[in-house]
């Protein structure tokens, strides 16, 4: 046994002056009994209890270690209560982190509604593309694209992906329409370098039954997807992007989408949270939330771009 539960031990024969009735109400032998209370005072190098034939009695320093005991149980009662509170209500702090363009675009103006929802909620929401570490970080739910394998995570998946490649239509009228994948050697191309790399993401296009990789020679780079879309739109080139990040600019005629029948499957999206979330009421609902959201952009996504959801 542990510590505690040598205190619950030492507990209950306190409370009810005999090994015997001790190991009756907690359905132990009495010699164990005896080894947990003998181990406590090896432990801390006092004597509990004095024990004749006839009854058990606490010495000074076992009724202050009684009391002590006491607390200890009250304190865990009262996070269990805590805890099973916050199983049942969301309630309390909730820490997200999310990547750019999907906390300012989707998540940001759909915080009204979700607030109003859950108001013994308090939502601090943390916008980046880095790749934090939920449990170093005490994050509770983060949005990630990609395959998540790390074992201390619960992953939710939300919704597939597209890589699509655009370019703004003020880009295309200076420099023309790719109309293969080969022809993009010739434009300006603007891509994705993940931190620490010196090499661009590759690009990929569906061509036939096969899959052709591009290693783009790029004009610009940049380790955040949000502001490629930016240069983008700008007009600095053409970029390889996820369509559910390019979607509102699509929408808004800001790119359009170029060698559409070449769109390839990209990573999935993912609601995910320590292992320790599991069944907390606040990460619960924030997962519901988020990932209907997603899946109600994707298919807003499906309608700009005219390709299929993926699976």
């Amino acid at each position: 046994m542990d510590q505690l539960s040598a205190m619950r031990v030492f507990t209950r024969v306190a409370e009810l002056g005999s090994f015997t009735a001790a190991a009756d109400a907690l359905d132990l032998s009495r010699a164990m009994v005896s080894t947990q209370v003998a181990g406590l005072e090896k432990r801390y190098g006092v004597r509990l209890l004095n024990r004749t034939t006839r009854k058990v009695a606490l010495t000074s320093e076992g009724g202050r270690f009684l009391d002590h005991c006491r607390r200890v149980f009250a304190e865990l009662q009262a996070a269990e209560d805590d805890l099973a509170h916050a199983r049942e209500r969301p309630s309390g702090r909730l820490t997200v982190d999310v990547p750019g363009a999907f906390g300012r675009y989707l998540l940001m103006p759909a915080l009204p509604s979700f607030l109003a929802r859950y108001p013994d909620l308090q939502v601090d929401i943390r916008i980046n593309d880095r790749l934090v570490d939920l449990v170093s970080e005490r994050v509770d739910v983060a949005v990630r694209g990609g395959t998540i394998t790390d074992p201390n995570l619960v992953v939710r998946r939300a919704v597939g992906s597209r890589w699509i490649t655009c370019a703004a239509p003020s880009y295309l009228d200076r420099h023309g329409w790719p109309q293969a994948p080969a022809e993009l050697a010739a434009h300006q191309l603007i891509g994705y370098v993940a931190p620490g790399s010196a090499r661009p993401r590759a690009w990929v296009f569906q061509e036939g039954v096969h899959q052709s990789t591009f290693e783009p020679a790029l004009k610009a780079s940049s380790d955040s997807p949000e502001a490629l879309l930016i240069a983008a739109v700008s007009g600095a080139g053409i970029v390889q992007t996820m369509d559910l990040l390019a979607a509102r600019a699509l929408q808004q005629r800001e790119l359009v989408v170029l060698l559409p029948g070449t769109a390839v499957r990209g990573p999935p999206v993912s609601v995910i949270y320590p292992q320790a979330g599991q069944g907390l009421a606040k990460v619960r609902v924030f997962t519901d939330f988020t990932i209907q959201l997603l899946r109600q952009w994707q298919r807003r996504v499906a309608a700009v771009t005219g390709l299929m959801d993926p699976p």
